[in-house]
């Protein structure tokens, strides 16, 4: 059986015991009420009321017996006490409940015996005798009918049957709840990229389904976090041992210029590919290491000051694209991280938008304060990008397809950038914008 299924069945066996539980507990309280309420009963038919009533009907007539019923019978308040004439009149002239009318004018009063005196029907109620052989029924009826007629009974029912309910689903939360809540938060962290996030120890030592679902998590959890950290490992040592020849490259190109007179054009392309490959290389190496990061260092950040510096650097670059740079803050803006990494990841987006952004267009940032969050977008003029591109982009070396100008990126920008607001808690999207052009918006956690 696999584990939905066992679970299921565990939860259905849980829900079937407390089920039962409160039905014995129903049944047990009917036979314990109704046996209680049926002595009691006989107890004052058949008790020294029923005798002191003969006696008096006896000594004084009707007439007596109606005035010792109204003031000197000692008659429980819970029960009222009919004395019943041959005609079901009763001698206080008080109606018969009319639910029960029938009943008593049937089995209780009853029709006139049989004359040969040798059977006499079932009489539900002592019967009093009157000095002249006048007979009269005795009938004390509860004033309330039924089990719960009792307050105070229905309410421990009510209160028993409460307590089997919250017992039966404290344990099924404990049991099954907590467990899956566990899980739940552990893949939800581990998603966002806590590799070290792990089920609790007390989790993984059940001996049932949940238990083993919890160590195979964790045991998912630690091949995960092995791979991630081999593979960063392998792109940090990978970066650095092409940045070696890369530098020796550069010097055997200046000391070859030196000596044979290389053309301006060629070595001005090899300066550019080499430029190229040290930028891949640093997107690289960066890439990596915020793969690998568990922890980032957190400073207080200035989201206004850190994108205004940011701007004045890319304006030479706008310029030569004949582009605007704009920036819109409003309320306070700050955050809590590493401004060296947040500045990377807005550099990234900002660069990108130039690249695409057509020429004599803007370019605008834009940062607002929403609520607990801070939003920063970045909008550009230019083509956008195709629908099914606008979470794809964000994957490294993702190309969309017929770019205008793929010469100056890396492949690894917006896969920076998204690294950089998960790290920081936040996260990045794209859309297209009415009337052309992208807009990529970094949402962070605001400081407190």
């Amino acid at each position: 059986m696999d584990l939905p299924r066992r679970l299921y069945f565990r939860m259905a066996l849980y829900i079937g015991a407390a089920l039962v539980a409160f039905v014995a507990l129903g049944i047990g309280s009917v036979v314990f009420v109704a046996s209680n309420e049926l002595e009691n009963y006989s107890a004052m038919r058949h008790g020294t009321l029923g005798q002191k009533a003969a006696d008096i009907l006896n000594e004084q007539g009707r007439d007596g017996l109606a005035r010792w019923l109204t003031s000197d019978a000692a008659i429980p308040d819970d029960v009222t006490v009919y004395v019943l004439d041959e005609q079901s009149h009763d001698i206080l002239d008080r109606p018969l409940p009319r639910e029960l009318e029938g009943f008593i004018r049937q089995s209780v009063v009853g029709p006139p015996d049989a004359l040969d005196g040798s059977y006499r029907p079932v009489r539900l109620a002592p019967q009093l005798i009157g000095p002249a052989g006048e007979r009269y029924a005795f009938l004390v009826l509860p004033n309330r009918i039924g089990i719960f007629g009792s307050p105070a009974v229905a309410l421990g029912i009510a209160v028993a049957g409460l307590l089997v309910i919250a017992t039966v689903a404290w344990f099924i939360a404990r049991t099954v709840g907590r467990p899956i809540g566990e899980l739940q938060l552990a893949a939800r962290e581990l998603a966002l990229g806590h590799i070290d996030r792990r089920v609790p120890e007390a989790i993984v030592r059940r001996k049932d389904e949940l238990g083993r679902l919890a160590a195979d998590f964790n045991g998912m959890a630690d091949k995960l976090a092995a791979l991630l950290a081999g593979r960063s490992q392998l792109m940090g040592e990978l970066s650095h041992e092409l940045r070696s020849p890369l530098a020796r490259l550069q010097a055997a190109l200046a000391l070859a210029a030196a000596r044979h007179g290389f053309g301006d054009a060629e070595r001005t392309r090899v300066e550019q590919e080499i430029r190229r490959m040290d930028a891949v290389i640093g997107d690289l190496l960066r890439f990596s290491r915020l793969d690998a990061a568990a922890t980032i260092d957190r400073r207080l950040v200035r989201v206004k000051e850190l994108l205004t510096g940011l701007l004045a650097d890319e304006e030479v670059e706008a310029r030569t694209r004949n582009l605007n740079l704009c920036l819109a803050t409003t309320g306070d803006l700050a955050v809590v991280g590493d401004p060296e990494l947040l500045r990377s990841g807005f550099e990234n987006v900002v660069r990108n938008a130039i690249r695409y952004a057509p020429p004599g267009s803007e370019v605008t940032v834009l940062a607002a304060r929403e609520a607990d969050r801070i939003a920063v977008a970045i909008r550009d003029q230019g083509p956008g990008v195709p629908a099914e591109y606008l979470e794809k982009i964000f994957e490294p070396y993702v190309r969309v397809p017929k770019s205008i100008d793929d010469a100056g990126s890396t492949g690894l920008g917006l896969a920076i950038a998204r690294r950089v607001a998960e790290v920081h808690g936040g996260r990045i999207a794209a859309r297209n914008r009415e009337g052309g052009g992208l807009e990529v918006t970094f949402t962070l956690p605001a400081a407190g």
